[in-house]
C-alpha cells in the first residue's frame, strides 16, 4: 500500500511539475530561444569538427563510417528545424498562445540537440584501411606518395575512373604527366592517351585529340568519330588521361568503352584531373585522390632553393622573416616558386618585412575551400605588383588574351605587345629588345613559362585566370575584357557592352562569328579574330567599332578585303597574314588609315594601288614576306620610293625572286629590311659578296634570312670581293634558314669568317637540302642556340674537324658553348655528329628517322649539365652505343619516346 501511495504521489508531482513548466512557457520564450541558439552553435561546431576529421582521414586513405553519415544527416535535419523555429519566433504575434507555442517548440528541440551532442561521443567517425603499397614499395623508391597511390589504383581491378583533384597550381598536371610516363612503358596497357582539356572543352574536342594522338582517320561527324575510337579501344587495355577538366564530358559520346565493363583480361581506366570535387561527381569517379599543398619541410626546401640559401642565411632577421613568408604561402608550389624568385636578391631585412606585410594584407587563410582560388590570386598578385613598370604589367596582363595552355612564339608575343602600343620605343629594334627583356623578366617570376622549346612561352592557367581577374577590376566587372579563345566552336555569338575594351575570339576555328552591341557606343579597342575559318569579314560589321586600334584577322580564309575596314580611322595595327585565299588589290580608300603603324600581309596575295602606301604617314612596319614578290629592280624601286616617303618607317618584310645581281641590289637598297626571303635563283652558285653583306641598311636591320626553293643552286658562297675587306657584320641577324635547296652541296666561305658575318645568329636551319655534305663551318658561330638538320640525306658527319684543318682553319677548343637545342630529322646517311666537339649548354636533343646514328654527341663523363630531354624513336635509342661499352642507364631518364 505504501508503494502504491508513493507511485501516486510521484506521478502527481511530475504532472504538477509539467503543468508548471508548461504554464511558464509563455513567460520564458526569450530565454528558451536564446538557449536553443546557443546549443545550436555548439552542435554546428561539433559537426565541423567531425567533417574535418573525415577530410583528414580521407586524405590518408581513410573513410567515414555509416554511423558518422547518419549522425551528420540528423544534424542537417535538426538545423533546418531550428531555422524554422527562429523564423516563426521573428514573425509571431505577441500573444499568450503564440508565446507558448514558440517556447514549447524551442524546449523540445533543445532536448533533441543535446541528445545528438551526447551521441557524438559514442560513435566512430572514421575508419582506416592499411596504407596502399606499404609492403610493396621499395625503401629507396623516388616516386612521390601521390604517384605510388595513383598507380596502385590504376593497376588494380576495382577503380576504373579515378579523379585527381586540388587547387590550381598545386601539381595535378605534373602528377598526371608522371603517370603518363610510368604507364607508357607498362605492358599491362596497350594504349595510353593524354588529353589536355579546358573550360569549354566539349566531347568533340576530346575526340579530335584522341584521334590525332592515335593517328586514326578523322571524319566530319561526331557519330563516326565515336565509332572509330570505340572500335580501336574496345578490345585493348587502355588508360585515358584527361587533364584539367572543368565539367562533365560523356565518355560514351566520345567513343571511350565503358570503363566499368571491361572484356576478359582487358583493363579500362580513365584518370582525370580537376579543380573541383563536383566534376569528380559528374564524372562518376570511383576513387578520388587529392593533391594537397606541400608539407612544411618540402615547402621550406623549395622556397630556399628559389630564394637561395645565400640570401636567407645572410641575416638572422631575414631567416626569421623567410620562415614567416613560407607560412603565409601555405605550401602552394606556384606561390613558393614565384615569391622565392622575387626575394632571391633581397638582402635587406626591411624588404622582407615589407613582403610579409603585403602578404598578410592579401591573406585569406580562413576562407573555405570553395573560395581558395581567390586567396591564390591575392598571393600571386604580389608577384604582379612587384613588376617595376606599368608597361611590363600591361604586357603580362595581355598574355591572358591567348587561349589556355597555348604556346606562343617569342617573336609573335613581342610583335603583339608592340602592336598594342605597350612598348613605347622610338626604334623598332629597341622595342624588340625591350620585349625580349620583358619575357625574361616574366619568366624569371614564373608569370610565364618555357614551352616545348626555348623559343616558345606559355602561361599557367591559374596565372592566366589571375590576370583576367585583375583586368576585370578583381571580379567587380565581367565585360571589360571578354576572352573566349580556344573554345573550338564552329559558330559564335558574342554580346559586348559599352564598357568592353578587349575582345578575344582567337583560335576557335569558327566560320561564323556574330558580335552584337548592347548600346549605341563601344570602347572596344582590341579585337582578336585570328585562327578561325572566316571567309568574309563583312559579316563581322567591323565598321561599328569606331575606336578600334588593333585588329588581327590572320590565319583565316578571307577571299577579299572589305572596304569597311578603311572606316576604322583609329586603327594602328592590322594583321591579315596567312589568309592564303586573300587575292585583293587594296582599295584607294586604304590610304585613309593615316594612323596605321603596323601592317602584316605575310602569305597573302595583296597588292597596292599606285601611291597608296605613301599616304600611310604613320606606318612603321610593313610585312610582305611571301606576299609581295619582287622579281626585278624597277618593281623594287617603286615600292622603295613609296616607303621612303614615310617619315617613321623602320621595318620591311619582302620576298625577292629570280633576281640575278645581288651586287646591284645591295647598291640600291636603302629601305630597312627586317625579314628577307630569297627564292627561285636561276644560277648554280648563289653568291653573297662583301658588298651585299656590307650594306649598312641590311646590316643594321636584317633579323631573318630565308634562302629557299632553289632547284638549280649547287653552292652558296659568302665571299669577299674587295681588297679593303669591307666590314660585313649582319649584327642583327638571328635566324638563317636554308630550305628546299635540293641540289646544294656546300656553303663556301672565301675571305670571310662566319663569326664576323653572323655574330648574333641564334637559329640555323637546313631543311630538305638533299645533296648537302658538310656544315662544319657552323662551329664558328659564337651565339648559336638552336640547330636543325631536316631531310639532308647525304650528310654523314655533322662537324669534321679534319675538314676545317684542311681548309687552313683552326679550332682550338671545339665547342658549341650556347647551343641548347639540336634537332635531327630524316637524315638517312648521318652516322656521327662529331668526335671531339662538346656541347656544355645542350638541353634538348631530338633524333628522328636517323637510323645510322649510333652515338650520342657526348660521352657519359661529359654529359651536359643542363640536359633535360633526349627525344627519339625507341628502336634508335635501343641501338645507341656508349663509349667503351659503358651502360647508358645514367642518361636513360632523359629519354622520351617521340
Amino acid at each position: 500500500m505504501e508503494f502504491v501511495n508513493s507511485v501516486i504521489t510521484n506521478t502527481i508531482c511530475e504532472f504538477a511539475g509539467t503543468i508548471v513548466e508548461h504554464a511558464l512557457y509563455p513567460f520564458q520564450v526569450d530565454n528558451n530561444i536564446t538557449d536553443l541558439e546557443s546549443a545550436t552553435r555548439d552542435l554546428v561546431a561539433l559537426k565541423e569538427d567531425v567533417k574535418t576529421s573525415i577530410e583528414i582521414a580521407e586524405r590518408q586513405n581513410g573513410f567515414r563510417t555509416n554511423q558518422a553519415v547518419e549522425w551528420l544527416n540528423k544534424v542537417d535535419t535538426i538545423e533546418k528545424e531550428v531555422d524554422e523555429i527562429q523564423e516563426n519566433n521573428y514573425k509571431r504575434r505577441r500573444s499568450f498562445w503564440s508565446n507558448y507555442t514558440t517556447s514549447s517548440s524551442a524546449v523540445k528541440k533543445l532536448r533533441d540537440l543535446r541528445s545528438l551532442c551526447d551521441q557524438k561521443a559514442t560513435i566512430e567517425v572514421t575508419a582506416h584501411l592499411p596504407p596502399p603499397l606499404s609492403q610493396e614499395m621499395p625503401a629507396s623508391s623516388s616516386k612521390s606518395p601521390n604517384l605510388e597511390f595513383a598507380l596502385h589504383h590504376i593497376k588494380d581491378n576495382v577503380h576504373n575512373i579515378i579523379g585527381i583533384w586540388g587547387m590550381g597550381g598545386v601539381g595535378k598536371t605534373h602528377l598526371l604527366e608522371q603517370i603518363n610516363n610510368e604507364l607508357s612503358s607498362d605492358p599491362a596497357f596497350k594504349v595510353v592517351v593524354f588529353v589536355t582539356c579546358f573550360k569549354e572543352c566539349s566531347e568533340e574536342n576530346v575526340q579530335n585529340k584522341i584521334i590525332d594522338q592515335l593517328t586514326l582517320v578523322r571524319s566530319d561527324s561526331m557519330e563516326q568519330k565515336q565509332i572509330t575510337i570505340y572500335n580501336f579501344l574496345k578490345e585493348r587495355s587502355f588508360v585515358v588521361l584527361l587533364d584539367d577538366l572543368w565539367g562533365r564530358v560523356d565518355l560514351k559520346t566520345i567513343g571511350i568503352p565503358d570503363p566499368m565493363n571491361a572484356i576478359g583480361t582487358c583493363k579500362r581506366k580513365v584518370v582525370l584531373t580537376t579543380r573541383s570535387t563536383e566534376v569528380c561527381g559528374q564524372m562518376e569517379v570511383k576513387k578520388k585522390i587529392k593533391v594537397d599543398v606541400l608539407s612544411w619541410d618540402d615547402a621550406w626546401s623549395l622556397f630556399k632553393e628559389k630564394a637561395t640559401e645565400e640570401t636567407i642565411d645572410s641575416d638572422p632577421l631575414i631567416q626569421k622573416h623567410a620562415v614567416a613568408v613560407v607560412k603565409e604561402l601555405g605550401g602552394l608550389p606556384l606561390a613558393l616558386i614565384t615569391i622565392g624568385r622575387v626575394m632571391h636578391d633581397k638582402m635587406d631585412a626591411r624588404e622582407w618585412e615589407l613582403a610579409i606585410m603585403l602578404l598578410k594584407q592579401a591573406r585569406l587563410n580562413d576562407v573555405e575551400f570553395s573560395h581558395v582560388n581567390q586567396s591564390v590570386f591575392h598571393i600571386l598578385k604580389f608577384s604582379y605588383d612587384s613588376l617595376k613598370t606599368d608597361a611590363l604589367r600591361q604586357c603580362f596582363l595581355h598574355c591572358s588574351l591567348w587561349p589556355e595552355d597555348y604556346q606562343f612564339w617569342k617573336d609573335d608575343l613581342v610583335q603583339f605587345w608592340i602592336g598594342l602600343g605597350l612598348i613605347d620605343e622610338p626604334k623598332i629594334q629597341a622595342a624588340y629588345n625591350v620585349g625580349y627583356c620583358y619575357i625574361s623578366r616574366l619568366q624569371a617570376l614564373c608569370l610565364l613559362e618555357v614551352g616545348n622549346n626555348d623559343n616558345a612561352m606559355k602561361m599557367h592557367d591559374v596565372i592566366r585566370d589571375m590576370a583576367l581577374w585583375i583586368m576585370n577590376s578583381q571580379g567587380k566587372y565581367t565585360n571589360k575584357w571578354i576572352v573566349q579563345a580556344g573554345a573550338y566552336q564552329e559558330q559564335q555569338e558574342i554580346e559586348i557592352s559599352g564598357e568592353t575594351e578587349k575582345l578575344s575570339i582567337m583560335m576557335n576555328f569558327a566560320s561564323k562569328i556574330s558580335i552584337s552591341i548592347t548600346c549605341s557606343f563601344t570602347k572596344l579597342s582590341t579585337l582578336l579574330l585570328n585562327n578561325n575559318s572566316i571567309e568574309d569579314s563583312k559579316t563581322l560589321r567591323l565598321e561599328l567599332f569606331s575606336k578600334l586600334n588593333f585588329l588581327d584577322l590572320s590565319w583565316n580564309f578571307l577571299k577579299a578585303f572589305s572596304v569597311k575596314i578603311c572606316k576604322l580611322v583609329h586603327l594602328q595595327f592590322l594583321n591579315l597574314s596567312f589568309n592564303m585565299t586573300l587575292k585583293s588589290l587594296l582599295p584607294e580608300k586604304f590610304g585613309t588609315l593615316i594612323n596605321l603603324k603596323y601592317l602584316h600581309l605575310r602569305k597573302t596575295q595583296c597588292t597596292f594601288p599606285n601611291r597608296v602606301l605613301s599616304k600611310l604617314k604613320a606606318l612603321r612596319v610593313l610585312d610582305l614576306y611571301d606576299c609581295y614578290v619582287v622579281e626585278n629592280f624597277h618593281e623594287f624601286l617603286v615600292l622603295q620610293d613609296d616607303l621612303l616617303c614615310l617619315p617613321h618607317f623602320e621595318a620591311l618584310g619582302i620576298t625577292i625572286s629570280s633576281m640575278h645581281n645581288f651586287h646591284e641590289f645591295s647598291q640600291k637598297v636603302s629601305v630597312p629590311i627586317r625579314w628577307f626571303n630569297i627564292c627561285n635563283y636561276k644560277e648554280s652558285c648563289l653568291s653573297f659578296s662583301s658588298c651585299f653583306l656590307g650594306n649598312s641598311s641590311l646590316q643594321s636591320n636584317l633579323n631573318i634570312i630565308n634562302i629557299g626553293t632553289m632547284n638549280i643552286v649547287e653552292f652558296v658562297k659568302f665571299e669577299s670581293t674587295s681588297e679593303t675587306r669591307k666590314a660585313c657584320h649582319l649584327e642583327r641577324l638571328e635566324n638563317l634558314f636554308f630550305q628546299q635547296m635540293w641540289n646544294m652541296k656546300e656553303v663556301i666561305w672565301n675571305g670571310l669568317d662566319p663569326k664576323d658575318v653572323f655574330p648574333r645568329l641564334q637559329y640555323l636551319l637546313f631543311g630538305n637540302c638533299a645533296e648537302l655534305t658538310s656544315i662544319s663551318w657552323v662551329i664558328y658561330l659564337p651565339s648559336i642556340r638552336r640547330l636543325e638538320l631536316v631531310g639532308c640525306k647525304s650528310i654523314k658527319q655533322l662537324i669534321r674537324i679534319d675538314e676545317l684543318k684542311n681548309r687552313g682553319l683552326e679550332v682550338s677548343q671545339p665547342s658549341f658553348p650556347l647551343l641548347k637545342i639540336m634537332s635531327l630529322d630524316s637524315n638517312d646517311e648521318l652516322e656521327r655528329i662529331s668526335d671531339t666537339i662538346t656541347f656544355p649548354a645542350l638541353e634538348c636533343l631530338n633524333v628522328i628517322r636517323c637510323n645510322k646514328l649510333k652515338k650520342l654527341p657526348f660521352e657519359l663523363r661529359n654529359t651536359p649539365k643542363k640536359l633535360r630531354l633526349i627525344r627519339g624513336d625507341e628502336e634508335w635509342w635501343n641501338n645507341i652505343k656508349m663509349e667503351n661499352g659503358t651502360d647508358k642507364s645514367s642518361v636513360q631518364p632523359f629519354f622520351k619516346k617521340r
